[in-house]
C-alpha cells in the first residue's frame, strides 16, 4: 500500500484504531468521512488485490494526489485511475467493493458441452490434451489443456483413478440377491438365528504403500521386505453384533473352514441355525465341507454370495479397516515385528468399536456397472 508522504507521517506506517477518526476529518476531496474511515480499515485486511487497488486509489485521489501521479505511484494507467472513481461516485463503496467477471462466451455452445460431456461418460480420456483433441477433430474448435480442464471442471468432472473391479461383476445379480437374500437374513438375524460374514485375509510381510499427506514436492519413501512370508487370517463378523471371530492358520483350506465353523457352534450352543454368507472360493464348495455339513450335529447353513461380489460380503470393510489400522506405510524391521502389530490389533479391538460400527452398516455398493474406457 502506498500513502503519501503527510500520510505515512499520519499513520506511522498503518493506521491504528485512534488515528482513523482524526485521518477521516482530514479528508473530503472525493470520499465523504464515513467511507474514508471504512477504506483506512479495510485496507488493513486480507482484501483481494483489485478492491486493495481501488481503495488506494480512491485514498491517494481524496488526498489531493492528481490522477497521474497516482497511476505513476501504483503503476497503473490514468484511466484506470479514473475509472475508480467513476465507480465510486455511481455505486459507493459497494462497488468498490464489489469483484464483478465477465468472461467471454464459450468456445463451445451449450449443445456441444452437453455432448462433451456424454463423451467423457463413456469413454475415459487419460489427459485434458486428450480431450482437446476430441474437441477439435468434433467440433473443430482448438483448446489448451489449461483451459479445456478448466471447462472440465465446470462440466462436474474431476481426475482421479477409476476403481478396479472384477471383469465379471453382475450389478443386477447383486441387488437382486440383496433384495430377496441378503436383506431378510439380516433383519431376521438374532440369538437363535445368528447370521456371520465369513471371509480370510493374506497379509504379507513388505511393503503397503496408501495415501498420505506429503510435502510437495518431496518423495516419502518407504522401506520395503521381500514378501515372502504373510499372516493367513480367517476371520467371521457378527450382524448385527459385529463381534469378531479369528483364527490364524498356516494355510486357509477346507479343513480350517471346518474349525471356523465349529468356534462358531461353540460360541451359540443354544442357536437353532448358524447363518453364514461367504464366497464361492473352492475349499467353500469342497466335498469335506459338504459332507461336515450333512452331519447330524451341524447347525451351519451356508448362503454364497453371487460371483465376483466382494462388495456385499461385510467383513471385507473390517478388513480394509485392520490394514488402514495396522499395516498401511508401516515398516516393520522383522517378521517378528509384523506379526506383534497385527496381534495389537484384534487385542485391542475394543479401541476401534465406534469405527467398526460407522463403516459396517446395512447399505452396500453395487459394482458391475458400465466402465468407460481409455480410447
Amino acid at each position: 500500500m502506498v500513502y503519501p508522504d503527510s500520510e505515512k507521517i499520519r499513520l506511522g506506517g498503518y493506521a491504528t484504531a485512534e488515528k482513523l477518526d482524526s485521518l477521516s476529518c482530514m479528508s473530503g476531496r472525493i470520499l465523504s468521512p464515513e467511507d474514508r474511515t471504512h477504506l483506512l480499515r479495510m485496507m488493513r485486511r486480507q482484501t483481494p488485490s483489485p478492491v486493495h487497488r481501488r481503495m488506494n486509489t480512491l485514498l491517494l485521489l481524496d488526498d489531493g494526489w492528481a490522477a497521474e501521479r497516482v497511476a505513476e505511484v501504483l503503476f497503473i494507467d490514468v484511466e484506470t485511475v479514473r475509472e475508480h472513481r467513476r465507480l465510486y461516485q455511481a455505486s459507493g463503496v459497494t462497488g468498490v467493493e464489489r469483484l464483478k467477471y465477465e468472461g467471454s462466451e464459450p468456445a463451445l455452445n451449450a449443445e456441444q458441452l452437453e455432448a462433451l460431456g456424454a463423451e467423457l461418460d463413456v469413454r475415459l480420456y487419460m489427459t485434458a490434451k486428450a480431450v482437446c483433441g476430441f474437441v477439435e477433430r468434433t467440433f473443430g474448435v482448438e483448446y489448451t489443456p489449461h483451459a479445456m480442464a478448466k471447462v472440465l471442471k465446470r462440466l462436474g468432472f474431476v481426475y482421479k483413478m477409476p476403481k478396479k473391479v472384477p471383469a465379471k461383476a453382475n450389478e443386477d445379480a447383486q441387488r437382486k440377491f440383496v433384495a430377496e437374500t441378503l436383506g431378510p437374513l439380516m433383519k431376521a438375524a438374532n440369538d437363535h438365528t445368528p447370521l456371520y460374514f465369513v471371509d480370510g485375509t493374506h497379509p504379507s510381510y513388505t511393503a503397503h504403500a496408501a495415501y498420505g499427506w506429503i510435502r510437495k514436492g518431496e518423495t516419502r519413501e518407504l522401506k520395503s521386505n521381500h514378501g515372502r512370508q504373510n499372516v493367513n487370517i480367517n476371520g467371521a463378523l457378527s450382524w448385527p453384533g459385529r463381534e469378531f471371530v479369528h483364527r490364524q492358520t498356516g494355510r486357509i483350506t477346507s479343513a480350517e473352514m471346518i474349525l471356523l465353523f465349529k468356534d462358531l457352534q461353540a460360541r451359540h450352543p443354544t442357536a437353532s441355525a448358524i447363518r453364514v454368507v461367504l464366497d464361492n472360493a473352492r475349499y467353500n464348495h469342497s466335498k469335506e465341507i459338504k459332507a461336515w455339513l450333512a452331519c447330524d450335529d451341524c447347525r451351519v447353513e451356508l448362503i454364497y454370495l453371487p460371483p465376483y461380489a466382494p462388495n456385499l460380503n461385510l467383513i471385507e470393510r473390517f478388513w480394509w479397516l485392520f490394514k488402514k489400522s495396522t499395516i498401511y506405510n508401516e515398516y516393520f524391521p522383522t517378521f517378528a515385528d509384523f506379526k506383534a502389530a497385527v496381534d495389537g490389533f484384534f487385542a485391542g479391538l475394543d479401541d476401534y468399536r465406534d469405527k467398526i460400527l460407522s463403516l459396517i452398516t446395512d447399505k452396500f455398493h453395487f459394482i458391475g456397472k458400465f466402465n468407460p474406457q481409455a480410447p
